[in-house]
């Protein structure tokens, strides 16, 4: 999965729900949670980024 695709849904669940800023937003370890691309997003938006800690399962 590539950072560009979740910033595209990302991107378009922020114009769909209008979200307001200290939205946490919580995703696994993947590279493209954790790329510039992806952070930038979060930051502009006022939203906070959350990632589970490795071998955590919640199911």
């Amino acid at each position: 999965m590539k950072a560009q695709l979740v910033c595209d849904a990302l991107t378009m669940a922020i114009w769909q729900r209008q979200p307001k800023a200290g939205l946490i937003v919580h995703s696994d370890q993947g590279v493209q949670y954790a790329s510039h691309q992806y952070r930038r997003l979060l930051k502009s938006n006022g939203f906070v980024g959350s990632m589970s800690k490795k071998g955590c399962s919640l199911g």
